[in-house]
């Protein structure tokens, strides 16, 4: 009983340990667009994450703490993107004001100005939520922005922490657009995934795998 109750006492340390390993793999979570809420005449293409309609074309593309996207005004008219009437939905459900390129940190809860987008040209630019940028104190403090989907990366590795609740989410971004007198608002739904590395290097593919 004695021997049974020593060999416990040594091997307890490593069943505790390998109950917490944390499932780590070489890969990147990512999201690809997959509905839009917008005119009914419209195309979605899924595998490139791009949307059109008779009057915009927009092709998105997921960052780690952002969205890009490059947005074709197809119409005879100037359009305006409402910044202020823009919002980022997470995962959560939990809705935020947006900062897009050009506005400083500092800045990024004032008023921002609608940015024009004259016909037949093309913006490329990206969404950041507010709420999840921050400004860290000390020696090596400074801005820091949170990732969209909140997974943990190893330091000095290509793996990240694998969860399967993080898998099959949804994300909103809200993007009103002006066109005369109208407003039009565009609400983008995308899907969370996860794509495994092949040769741990990181490249753009079409997909739902927007990341390989």
């Amino acid at each position: 009983m004695k021997r049974l109750l020593l060999l416990i006492i040594i091997l307890l340390p490593s069943i505790i340990c390998s109950a917490q390993k944390k499932d780590r793999r070489e890969g990147d979570y990512s999201a690809y667009l997959y509905s839009v809420d917008g005119p009914e005449d419209h195309n979605i293409d899924s595998v490139r994450s791009v949307y059109e309609d008779p009057l915009i074309k927009i092709d998105w593309d997921y960052g780690y703490s952002q969205i890009g996207f490059e947005l074709t005004n197809k119409s005879d008219q100037t359009m305006k993107i409402l910044w202020d009437d823009a919002a980022y939905i997470s995962m959560s459900n939990e809705s935020s004001r947006v900062f897009h390129k050009g506005v400083k940190y500092i800045d990024r809860e004032n008023s921002q100005p609608p940015t024009s987008v004259y016909k037949n040209s093309t913006l490329s630019d990206l969404i950041s939520p507010t709420s999840y940028t921050r400004y860290v104190t000390g020696q090596y403090g400074g801005w820091t922005s949170e990732p969209l989907i909140p997974v943990k990366r190893v330091l000095m590795s290509y793996k990240v922490e694998y969860n399967e609740n993080f898998i099959g989410q949804v994300m909103r971004v809200v993007l009103p657009i002006k066109i005369e007198d109208s407003i039009l608002e565009y609400i983008f739904s995308f899907k969370t995934t996860f794509v495994e590395n092949t040769n741990s290097k990181r490249k753009k593919k079409t997909g739902d795998d927007l990341y390989d």
